[in-house]
């Protein structure tokens, strides 16, 4: 394999960093945005969450808090992908490697702790999918022969 295998995995990783982005977005959407969609269960959380007042200053409640961590998600999701989009593209090649491998690592790192401490299925999909990309580049898209 070669230095374009490289470039396909590192690619990978980032499609899989938006796709997952536009997913997250439209999840952000439909439980945060979307009050019409509601149910009642869901309709007293979010009451109970506004009720709890963080920065009284700002107003800042504890819904306003996980509507701006999920937002932020989805924004970090999208600016990583499109990092990493570029990368691949423009990085040169004997910088290919050691960027898969870091991110590998941290990927795979990442997955292992989100599961383990938060298992929130589509964000640990997404790393571990990212973590496949990278770990392809890597470690398994080597030149072949001497």
């Amino acid at each position: 394999m070669s230095e374009t295998s490289q470039r396909r995995g590192i690619r990978l990783a980032s499609r899989v960093f938006l796709i997952g982005s536009g997913m997250h977005a439209v999840l952000h959407y439909r439980f945060y945005v979307d009050t019409a969609s509601m149910d009642a269960s869901r309709r007293a959380v979010m009451r109970y969450l506004q009720g709890v007042v963080v920065v009284p200053r700002f107003g800042t409640t504890m819904w306003t808090i996980l509507c701006m961590f999920s937002l932020c998600f989805a924004i970090l999701l999208a600016l990583t992908g499109t990092a990493y989009w570029w990368m691949a593209k423009d990085l040169p090649a004997a910088r290919l490697r050691p960027l898969a491998t870091a991110s590998a690592w941290l990927c795979l790192g990442s997955t292992a702790l989100v599961a383990g401490l938060y298992p929130v299925l589509h964000a640990v999909l997404i790393l571990l999918l990212a973590s496949l990309g990278f770990c392809y580049a890597a470690w398994f898209a080597r030149p072949r022969g001497p």
